[in-house]
Order: C-alpha cells, then sequence, then structure tokens
C-alpha cells in the first residue's frame, strides 16, 4: 500500500500526455509540412514543461528518458557519419588540390564569422553597460571551494596540449570517443591514400575500397533518415524538460537574466543578421531560403544543445540547398571544433564584461582589443575538447587574469544559453558550408568553360592581329601572309571560320562563331 501510495503519479500522467502527444504529431506529419509540425512540438513541449515544473524535474523524468535517447542515438551516428562521408565525397574528386582548397576555404570562413561575433560581443557588453550593478552575484566568490576551482580548472589544457590532441593517437579510440577533428584528419588521410594508390597502381586496385565505402554511407544515410524523422518528438521530450528547469529556480537574479538575455540577442544577432548577409554577399542566395533550409538543424540544435549531435542533420540541410556532398561532408563537421562563435566567443566574452563591470574593473581600448585577439585565438585552440563553452570561459579567464570562481557562480545560466549558443554554432557552420559550396561551384563553371585556363581576351586580340580580315558571310579566312607562323584553313561548313596558329610548340585553335578554344600538344617529330 505503501509502495502505491508513495509512487510518483504526476510524472506517469506527464508520460502519458506526452506519449498522446506523439499520436497528435504523427497525425499531423502526414498532413502538414514537417518544419511546422517541429515547431508545434517546440510549443507544446514548453508548455508540458511549464504545467509539470517541479524542484529537480521529478515529474518529468521519465519524459526525459526520451530525449535522452534521442541524443544518444544521434550522437552515435556521428562518427560513421563524418567518416564515410568525407571519405566517399574526397574519392571522387582524385585531387589532392581541390581538398586543400576546400580546408583552407571552410577555416576562414569559420574563423571569419567567428571574428564577427567577437565585435557585436564587445560592442554590446560596452554599450549596455552589461555588469554594472551585479558585484551581489559574485559576493560569495570567496566561498567557492579550492577543490571546486581545480575540478574546473583541470578542464583547460595548455595550448600545445590541445594541439596535440587535434591529432589521432588511436583510430578506434577516437571513433568510439567522437573525436571530431581526429576523425577528419583519419578521412583525409585514407582519401589522400586512395587517391595515390589509385593514380599510381590504377583504380581497379582500390574499387573494393570504393565500393565499400559507397556502400557503407548509403546504409548509415538511410538509418540517419530514421532517426531523423524521430525529431519533432524528441523536441517536445527535450524542452519540455530544459523549460522545468527554467521556471523551477526561483532564486534568478535580475542580472543574470539580464546576462542571458543579452546572450541570446548577440547570438540571434549574430545567426541571422551577420550570417544572413555572409549568405547573401558570398553565397549568392536568399537568406530566407538559407534559413528555411537549415530550420530542421537549428531546432535541434535549440533543443539538444549539441553541435556534434545535430551534425548529421546540418549535414542533410546542406545538401538539400544544393551544397556539394564534399563541402558539406568536410565544413560541417569542421563547423563543431573551429570557431564556434555561441560558445567560443559570445559566451566567454560576455561573462568577462559582465564579472569586469560588476567588480568595478576598469578596462580600455587596449583591453577590448586583448580580450579579442585572445578569443579568437581560442576558438580554434580549444578545437575538439569536451565542454567547449565552459573550457573556452574558463581559459579566457585565466590568460586574463580573472578568478576561475567567477565563472563557476555564473554555470547556472550555463544551460538556458546553451540553447541560443548552439543554434548560432550550428548556423555558422552551415553558413560557412553554403559559402565555400558556392565558391566551388563558381570555380567548376570556370573550368567548364575554360579548361585549359587560358586567357582568352588576349587570344581573341592575338587573333585579330594576326588573322587579318575575316568575311562571316562569306566563310573565308584571309591571314596576314606576312606572318609565317600561321597556317590557315578553310571551314565553310555553318559559316564558320577557323584559324589555327603554331606557336612554342602548341597548335592554337580559334572558332570565331561561339569563341571557343582548344590546345593541343604538338607531337613531337619521330
Amino acid at each position: 500500500m505503501d509502495a502505491f501510495l508513495n509512487f510518483n503519479w504526476i510524472s506517469l500522467l506527464a508520460l502519458t500526455i506526452v506519449l498522446l502527444i506523439f499520436v497528435f504529431l504523427h497525425f499531423l506529419t502526414k498532413k502538414i509540412n514537417w518544419t511546422l509540425v517541429i515547431l508545434i512540438a517546440l510549443t507544446l513541449g514548453i508548455g508540458i514543461g511549464f504545467l509539470f515544473r517541479s524542484e529537480g524535474n521529478v515529474y518529468l523524468k521519465w519524459v526525459g528518458l526520451i530525449g535522452d535517447i534521442y541524443i544518444r542515438i544521434i550522437t552515435a551516428l556521428v562518427a560513421p557519419v563524418i567518416l564515410v562521408s568525407i571519405i566517399s565525397s574526397f574519392i571522387t574528386l582524385k585531387n589532392k588540390g581541390s581538398m586543400k582548397k576546400i580546408g583552407v576555404k571552410s577555416v576562414v570562413w569559420l574563423l571569419a564569422s567567428a571574428s564577427i561575433a567577437i565585435v557585436l560581443s564587445i560592442t554590446a557588453g560596452t554599450v549596455f553597460h552589461l555588469g554594472k550593478g551585479a558585484g551581489s552575484v559574485f559576493s560569495d566568490i570567496s566561498n567557492v571551494s579550492d577543490g571546486t576551482i581545480s575540478a574546473y580548472s583541470n578542464l583547460t589544457k595548455s595550448f600545445e596540449d590541445v594541439i596535440v590532441n587535434l591529432f589521432p593517437s588511436n583510430i578506434v579510440g577516437d571513433i568510439l570517443n567522437n573525436n571530431v577533428v581526429a576523425i577528419i584528419i583519419i578521412a583525409i588521410a585514407l582519401s589522400i591514400g586512395y587517391i595515390s594508390v589509385s593514380k599510381s597502381s590504377g583504380e581497379d586496385k582500390v574499387v573494393a575500397f570504393k565500393d565499400f565505402i559507397n556502400a557503407s554511407k548509403r546504409i548509415i544515410y538511410r538509418v540517419l533518415s530514421f532517426v531523423i524523422k524521430l525529431t519533432p518528438y524528441a523536441v517536445l521530450a527535450i524542452i519540455s524538460v530544459s523549460t522545468s528547469k527554467m521556471f523551477s529556480n526561483g532564486n534568478s537574479i535580475i542580472q543574470l537574466l539580464i546576462l542571458v538575455g543579452l546572450i541570446y540577442l548577440v547570438a540571434l544577432i549574430h545567426t541571422f543578421i551577420a550570417n544572413g548577409l555572409l549568405v547573401k554577399l558570398f553565397a549568392k542566395i536568399s537568406p530566407v531560403k538559407f534559413f528555411k533550409g537549415i530550420f530542421p538543424a537549428q531546432v535541434t540544435a535549440f533543443t539538444t544543445q549539441s553541435s556534434i549531435g545535430t551534425l548529421p542533420v546540418t549535414i542533410k540541410n546542406l545538401e538539400d540547398l544544393g551544397v556539394n556532398e564534399e563541402v558539406s561532408n568536410f565544413t560541417a563537421p569542421l563547423g563543431t571544433t573551429i570557431g564556434m562563435p555561441g560558445c567560443t566567443c559570445i559566451w566567454p566574452v560576455l561573462l568577462a564584461i559582465f564579472y569586469v563591470n560588476a567588480v568595478g574593473i576598469s578596462w580600455g581600448v587596449g583591453d577590448y582589443i586583448i580580450l579579442a585577439i585572445l578569443t579568437l585565438v581560442l576558438s580554434f585552440g580549444s578545437a575538439g575538447v569536451p565542454g567547449i563553452a565552459i573550457v573556452s570561459s574558463i581559459s579566457l579567464f585565466s590568460v586574463l587574469g580573472l578568478p576561475v570562481a567567477a565563472v563557476i557562480l555564473l554555470m547556472p545560466i550555463n544551460t538556458i544559453s546553451d540553447m541560443i549558443r548552439t543554434v548560432d554554432n550550428v548556423s555558422t557552420a552551415a553558413t560557412a558550408g553554403v559559402i565555400v559550396g558556392n565558391s566551388v561551384v563558381i570555380e567548376e563553371e570556370k573550368v567548364a568553360d575554360n579548361p585549359y585556363g587560358i586567357d582568352l581576351s588576349k587570344l581573341d586580340a592575338l587573333r585579330k592581329r594576326d588573322e587579318g580580315l575575316i568575311s562571316e558571310d562569306q566563310g573565308c579566312c584571309a591571314p596576314n601572309r606576312k606572318k609565317e607562323s600561321i597556317k590557315d584553313s578553310l571551314i565553310n561548313e555553318d559559316q564558320a571560320c577557323s584559324i589555327s596558329i603554331k606557336r612554342k610548340g602548341k597548335e592554337e585553335s580559334f572558332i570565331n562563331e561561339d569563341q571557343a578554344c582548344s590546345i593541343r600538344p604538338r607531337k613531337k617529330a619521330a
């Protein structure tokens, strides 16, 4: 009887209601747009979280299990998706130069967007005088135990250790631990090896490897499609638990809420305005189309608070937007480790400004410049480290000589702000993806139009000098006979005129009808 009375019936009621809503959402997926279903799930999740809010989320512990299971499953797919996607894309390139271009451009655009986030954060923090009058937040800073400070400080690593740990030491171990940078390096190394063997020994020697990778990709992506279809249900479960935690904390301080509000404001501006302008100017696509295309990834990021966990959805959204597979499969994973603006730029910068203003430290222009430079370096140097937001903020405070205990006291708002930070991280990776993808398309079009990289304008001027007078109506060529190096020919078919010019061991041909050009190496005399 006691067990019956002590049973948490409210948690069972919450689970029953959620399961009934799942049935309703399943019905909606057959009737309306999938994106709209996610929005409805998000709204209902907030309502469930507010209705069943409780201390320690005791009423939603079973609902929380659903979200936890989803996060574990989608995270388990990260390593195989990255590995087979990058290898599959790069072995189709068969060109080490293309791999290098995609890599360099991806890093440049990720860091460029991170730089914009740093500038926005410093500007917002100084304009709004963030932290003024918030000294009470850090009134207990002296009571933070040395053990706690030591535990958090141990999360940080030296820059040398970070660089060394980026490289794989155990292939199986790195894959099991979702060490994204190491997985990328492994995939690139295998791709380069495939290309080298293919060119030296023939593709038939490695065709089995290629077939295995392509088959694995099809299977993994099919499994991924099944998991992505579960997103609306996971969104409902995860957001309800997050909402419950938010409303159950009755000790929230107004200054911390202001800090959270400014984090959301800066992240939203960077996500939609800054990245939107970059997409418009450099990717040449409509920001509306772009953000509509990556909306599923943004929702997944907001609810799971995991850039890596969102990665499979991000890659799929980029490919749906028309981004080349080799770009989406490389840039998106790289964006989960380098230049993540939400966690490595906006969060640590605003925390530092909040603390400095709260305790009355006066900073000048030079201090903010140093803050910006160090933040950008750490956004690259912290790549691949778990708990990137905590690590970045503690590292920045340590380098600036600010107390690590201040970061610990601000941890209660970490989860709330991590939602929008993750959205910014994922959106920035997608932004870099479409920009790099657009540049690759442009280069491919240039090569297709002019595969030999010839300056057609110079050759056209040369043709006019050597050609003399061409009468298109008569379909004949009248070359300048003084030029002994010219070999002329008459093509009267379709009113086209061709002139071939022999120079420096090459024979250059022009057809004046469509300005086509070809170069054929002159055969050496036997």
